[in-house]
Order: structure tokens, then sequence, then C-alpha cells
């Protein structure tokens, strides 16, 4: 199970990295604003995923880094999944990514809690 979990942190850990980069660099600016948030919220959602895609991977070594990670990118996934929902043209399937992000990063998290690597 435990390489499991590492693949699957590496997975995430990039993946967050990439796309915090990519909205911090302004090419998400229109979905924001679709959705009526004011450009602040691309900064920090950009940052959000920036540094919770770095702890992620940081967390292979260090089990605590990984759990706060996914504290932090599972609340991202689930604001971000209800604000498609309740928000978005076409809610359930533009929302689906940030549910199956925000599932794993769950089980990242349960893992964490149940086997007391903290």
């Amino acid at each position: 199970m435990e390489i499991i979990i590492i693949i699957l942190q590496i997975i995430l850990g990039i993946f967050f990295i990439m796309t915090g980069s990519k909205i911090l660099s302004g090419a998400m600016k229109a979905d924001f604003s679709r959705l009526g948030y004011p450009p602040i919220f691309n900064q920090i959602t950009g940052t959000f995923e920036l540094l919770g895609g770095l702890a992620m991977l940081i967390g292979i070594f260090y089990g605590m880094f990984a759990f706060l990670a996914s504290i932090l990118l599972g609340a991202t996934m689930l604001v971000g999944a209800l604000s498609l929902v309740f928000l978005g043209n076409d809610p359930i399937k533009k929302a689906m990514p940030a549910i199956v992000l925000f599932i794993l990063n769950l089980i990242i998290f349960i893992y964490y809690v149940s086997s007391g690597l903290l």
C-alpha cells in the first residue's frame, strides 16, 4: 500500500505544481472571472496549489508535509468543485476533475491518519 501512496503523492505533487504555476501565470484568469471571483483568487489558488504540490513531494520523506498538503489541496479542490457545481454552466462535467482530485487527496489524508506516520 505504501508504494501506491508514494506514486499517488508524486502524481499529485507534479500535477499541482503544474496547475499552480499555470494559475499564477494568469492563464486561467478568464475561468476565475467567469465564476465571479476577483483577480486575487488567481494568486491565492495558484499559491495554494504550488505550495501544496511541493509539500506533497516533500511528504514522501516527511509524512507531516503530505498530511498537511492533503488538507490544503483537498480543501482547495472541494471549494473548486462546489464553485463549479453552483456557478458553472455545465456543473457536474466541469466539476468532475476537482471531485476526483479531492478524493485522491482524501485518500492521502486517511492513509497518514490511519497509519500513524505523522
